[in-house]
């Protein structure tokens, strides 16, 4: 018995008979230079494009909220201290550092310092800065009855008050016509030097 014959595909208007295979979706490929060049041109942008301005509201009045402005700007002590100057002003010259009394010092370092410490600074912050000099001219056993304390005392204090860098023994004398030390005292502790810089006179040298 013969098969029946199967009736060809019908053709669609349009429609090929052959077909291509279909491509992969193409990927796209992120170049790293082309995001920076688009930030650094939306930056750009942004930068010369004006400020907003901003509008002063009823609420805001109440408020007694203020408009700022580059030229209404103030410098902040946080600012100030920081070296930050404000936007279109000139920064000014620091101003000195005026001298600060005893009780100042005192309530600033009493965290650090001991009693003993304290008072061989008190005694020798009298000796300096309250007469207006940077230094002064004592013996040890001096100090120690000023400051209330022992004389081996006294040099476990000063030895220690040099370590934390408040005071400084530029010179000490032992010769027959003078005997004592040079003192030094520093309002914030200073960085003491790597090699010692205090000269000696022992003997019979001169003053």
């Amino acid at each position: 018995m013969a098969e029946p014959k199967t009736k060809p595909e019908r053709r669609v208007a349009g429609r090929s008979k052959f077909r291509l295979p279909e491509r992969p979706p193409r990927v796209v490929e992120t170049n790293p230079l082309r995001e920076i060049l688009q930030e650094a041109k939306a930056q750009e942008e942004a930068l010369t494009k004006p400020a907003p301005q901003v509008r002063s509201t009823p609420a805001k009045r109440i408020a007694g909220v203020r408009q700022s402005s580059s030229a209404t700007a103030r410098a902040t002590p946080a600012q100030n201290i920081a070296g930050v100057a404000i936007p279109g002003t000139a920064q000014s010259a620091p101003e000195k550092v005026a001298e600060i009394s005893f009780a100042e010092f005192s309530k600033r370092w009493a965290p650090i310092l001991r009693s003993g410490q304290m008072s061989v600074c008190r005694v020798l912050f009298d000796m300096t800065y309250e007469v207006g000099l940077a230094e002064c001219f004592t013996s040890m056993p001096k100090l120690a009855l000023a400051a209330g304390l022992k004389e081996r005392q006294c040099y476990n204090v000063v030895a220690q008050l040099e370590l934390l860098g408040f005071i400084e023994r530029p010179e000490i004398f032992n010769t027959p016509t003078k005997k004592g030390t040079v003192f030094r005292l520093f309002l914030s502790p200073q960085t003491p030097p790597a090699g010692s810089n205090r000269r000696y006179h022992i003997g019979g040298e001169g003053d």
